[in-house]
């Protein structure tokens, strides 16, 4: 498929990476350039005795220089990806340099031992191997609920403690108050419950309303907390969603594998959180047919990349599994079945309220979910002194969150006129990802 010039400006990991990489996107600043049907290669002049080696795999896309950069993808990767979207004649009839059938060779034999692993993986063992699996499973799992159940036991004494003192006295605690507590519970094996708890911190100066998001999170918690204790009762969904809120993880093969949904998937929105530590990617689909959002999470540790096989603007034929929950949302691509294409359709929500009466029907179901995916059309970007709205085909105000980059982008691509709007929805507001005016996708990347 071919890639605009916003989509690979999305890959950037920020918008210094992103404005070097322009910079580099001319013939002048490469000594060699080639392509061929897969991959895009080029020798980057820079500041040292040697040209920069990179080369791009357009399959996943996928890239590789020989810079010192710890950034991914680095300038020279998006610099050779912009010039070649702008000039596809470019180096066409180049012969590819050893180290880029090298590099394409090692990427197709990691593809086939990965597969050949999942194989053998799938393969029934004998009883006697399963038989003991199941024992250590089920070991580790007594485990981990006993180190679970004693972490509740704390954060519900905090919670009552916290309210029996007051509301007010929240907006007088220091960061290590919450963090303390959340470091409890990442001892006590419940990462989804520290997140929760850290943000906390942050509620009681978000300003006015302050005192109902907090009240409305420390419910939300305490339910959870009175939700495990009566595990044992709740159907599989229910406690799906439980194990889920508290930071459970479910492996690829304890999914239903006979629970495939295929769709025509439209990547509408993409966003990156963490820290240095641990940074997470979230890509947001949704089915054209089905009129279902769905949400991929890739995680990547210090110094690694993120997997970037999902560009926003593209639409997929793909088969996808869900976790398990009342309102399953997270998912995993099992199968895709033909190449990306450009996105040459979107249709969401005709209305604020038809979003609003979803969400309300979501959180009837797992009142723990944070987000929903929101794909809205017709509205128009308004602002009302410090704050923002969409404003819909009724005329009601739909709150924006207060993000100033993403929406004087908005405002302009909106120009007064109405335009379709995908991000996401939390309840309070919308956290715009995306936009879709006069046929084309526009990413909302802040400093992009």
């Amino acid at each position: 498929m071919n890639y605009s010039t916003e989509q690979i400006l999305a890959l950037a990991p920020d918008a210094a990476s992103a404005t070097a990489g322009r910079s580099l996107a001319t013939t002048g600043k490469w000594q060699s350039l080639g392509r061929d049907d897969r991959i895009l290669w080029g020798a980057c002049l820079g500041s040292g005795s040697k040209p920069y080696q990179t080369v791009i795999d357009l399959n996943e896309p996928a890239f590789k220089c020989s810079c010192p950069s710890r950034k991914f993808p680095c300038k020279h990767a998006i610099g050779l990806f912009l010039l070649f979207a702008a000039q596809p004649e470019v180096g066409t009839a180049s012969a590819t340099p050893e180290w880029a059938s090298e590099w394409v060779a090692k990427r197709d034999l990691q593809a086939q031992r990965k597969s050949e692993a999942v194989k053998k993986a799938d393969e029934e063992p004998d009883e006697a191997t399963r038989a003991r699996r199941d024992n250590q499973k089920a070991k580790r799992s007594l485990d981990r609920e006993a180190k679970v159940a004693a972490g509740l036991k704390e954060l519900e004494l905090w919670l009552r403690d916290l309210l029996r003192h007051g509301l007010a006295s929240a907006q007088t605690r220091p960061f290590s108050y919450w963090d303390q507590m959340a470091a409890r519970l990442i001892d006590a094996q419940a990462p989804g419950l520290a997140r929760r708890v850290r943000e906390l911190s942050h509620l009681s100066q978000s300003g006015d309303g302050w005192t109902e998001r907090l009240l409305g999170q420390l419910s939300s918690l305490f339910l959870l907390v009175k939700a495990f204790e009566r595990l044992g009762v709740l159907s599989a969904a229910t406690q799906a969603d439980v194990r889920i809120a508290i930071g459970w993880t479910y492996k690829e093969e304890e999914l239903a594998a006979e629970d495939l949904v295929r769709d025509d998937w439209l990547v509408l929105g993409q966003r990156t959180t963490g820290e240095e530590a641990l940074r997470v990617q979230r890509t947001w689909l949704w089915g054209q047919r089905a009129a279902k959002g769905a949400l991929i999470l890739e995680f990547a540790a210090a110094g690694r990349p993120l997997v970037l096989n999902l560009f926003p603007g593209t639409q997929i034929d793909a088969e996808l599994q869900f976790y398990p929950g009342n309102y399953p949302l997270r998912a995993i691509i099992k199968n895709r079945l033909a190449p990306a294409r450009s996105l040459t359709e979107f249709s969401g929500f005709a209305t604020s309220n038809q979003l609003l009466m979803t969400y309300a029907d979501v959180l009837a179901r797992n009142p723990w979910l944070e987000a929903i995916p929101a794909p809205i059309n017709s509205v128009v970007p308004v602002r009302r002194g410090d704050l923002w709205f969409a404003r819909d085909s009724d005329n009601r105000l739909l709150p924006i969150s207060s993000a100033s980059i993403p929406n004087w982008k908005l405002m302009a691509l909106s120009g007064g006129h109405p335009l379709s709007i995908f991000g996401e929805w939390n309840g309070r507001s919308l956290m715009p990802l995306s936009a879709w005016t006069d046929g084309r996708h526009v990413e909302l990347q802040p400093g992009l």
